[in-house]
């Protein structure tokens, strides 16, 4: 059990850290406010952490990264129709982050589902 709760803390914790990153490129590549936009891609990437990390989904690590990021990034990319950045790249970087989120757990902390 204690490796399943550190694994939701890491997730956890590396969702916040993309969503800072996000939030920042938004800010300064977009011209995205950090109020309202940039702090709901801060939660949003949060909780994508915390759902990877408690998702007893089984497949592999890289499939199951993925998978929550297209699920997070398509709710999040039609939030952003009309707006910048374009929602495409809402959807690919989301992809990119739940990819990121599950192998750095996965395989630099050894923290597997």
């Amino acid at each position: 059990m204690a490796s399943k709760s550190s694994r939701i803390i890491i997730t956890t914790i590396l969702g916040l850290v993309f969503g800072v990153i996000c939030m920042l490129l938004a800010r300064f590549m977009a011209d995205v406010a950090f109020w309202p936009i940039g702090i709901s891609f801060l939660l949003h990437h949060t909780v994508l952490g915390l759902v990877i990390g408690t998702s007893s989904l089984r497949m592999h690590w890289a499939v199951h990264g993925v998978f929550w990021g297209a699920v997070f990034g398509v709710f999040l990319a039609i939030s952003c129709v009309g707006a910048a950045p374009e929602p495409w790249e809402i959807f690919i970087f989301v992809l990119i982050w739940g990819f990121l989120i599950e192998t750095l757990t996965s395989k630099v902390f050894k923290r597997p589902q």
